[in-house]
């Protein structure tokens, strides 16, 4: 996982892989996404699966054909894989990071932190 409200983030990103990276998952996009296929091996794929740093992005085509690189859009899952999703949650194999949990009457806090963008984590609203 990559750290991107710091203006280190291509370099933490390069540190982690100096080789590259096979495949990159991003639900943040905006800026760095361009940027960032630099840090793809060749053929290697960056999938996008959300916009929380914005839907505009500038993209230089010359870094995709190249290194035969592809740009996906995934609404991330299949009905199937979703079922066993589902189950490895279950399990307890996963753990979600939880930036913060708030009580329902904190609602509007939790929408203006969301807005704020400077959490790393879920938020979370319980009843």
């Amino acid at each position: 996982m990559v750290d991107r409200r710091r203006d280190e983030v291509l370099a933490d990103a390069v540190a982690g892989a100096p080789e590259g990276y096979d495949a990159v998952v991003d639900v943040v996009a905006g800026a760095v996404l361009g940027p960032g296929l630099g840090l793809l091996r060749a053929g290697g794929r960056w999938v996008v699966a959300g916009a929380l740093d914005g839907w505009a992005v500038n993209i230089d085509v010359r870094r995709l054909y190249p290194a035969n690189l592809s740009l996906v859009g995934s609404t991330m899952h299949t009905p199937r894989i979703f079922d066993h999703l589902v189950e490895i949650a279950r399990r307890g194999d996963v753990r979600p990071v939880v930036a913060v949990t708030f009580p329902l009457g904190q609602v509007g806090e939790s929408q203006a932190q969301l807005a704020r963008r400077r959490h790393v984590g879920k938020l979370i609203v319980v009843p």
